[in-house]
């Protein structure tokens, strides 16, 4: 029996090889799922609460969508740590970052805290909006929310952090001893 050698570039090798199992075992190429993505301001099934918009990732982190969820009854707290700055809460657009901060701080951080032990459809990881994620809600679906205060995860000096009006459309800060309103999110990542 005589033998053959043959060189093939291993990625195109892959690429067939998976084309071939694919075909075999009747599965859909990745590339080809698709989901559908509730209108702005709908409730998206499974994930948790409402579409409230594309946020775009940074610093190459991958671009997701926000998720507000139905609340209950409504939160309150402090935001906490007032004197304190809270070394890695100062992501303008990245509540998740800034609440993983806050939790790890020396100081108690209410308004974060109450975030993140949220849960809703099976899932468990909420956390305090930062001021751009909150602005992206009030931008897309303020019906959604109170016509309030709303904590943002952004921490602005020691004794101040972020927050978002939703009657007016506003973006201040106040200190961190104020008690407001706490709304939760989260992000699905197509």
């Amino acid at each position: 029996m005589e033998q053959l050698s043959i060189q093939v570039d291993a990625s195109l090798a892959s690429r067939f090889i998976q084309r071939e199992i694919d075909k075999l075992l009747g599965a859909v190429p990745v590339a080809d799922l698709r989901f559908e993505v509730p209108a702005l301001g709908s409730y998206w099934p499974a994930q948790g609460g409402y579409n409230a918009g594309l946020m775009r990732g940074e610093d190459g982190a991958p671009d997701y969508y926000l998720i507000v969820p139905v609340l209950s009854e409504q939160l309150r707290a402090e935001w906490g740590g007032s004197g304190e700055e809270c070394e890695g809460a100062t992501s303008a657009s990245d509540g998740r970052a800034n609440t993983k901060a806050l939790l790890a701080g020396s100081s108690e951080h209410q308004a974060a805290k109450l975030a993140s032990e949220f849960t809703a459809d099976g899932h468990n990881d909420f956390y305090l909006p930062a001021r751009r994620e909150l602005q992206v809600a009030e931008a897309n679906v303020p019906e959604l929310f109170e016509k309030a205060y709303h904590w943002s995860s952004t921490q602005r000096s020691a004794y101040y952090a972020y927050v978002m009006d939703f009657e007016s459309g506003w973006l201040t800060n106040f200190g961190k001893d104020n008690e407001f309103l706490v709304r939760p999110v989260r992000r699905f990542i197509p």
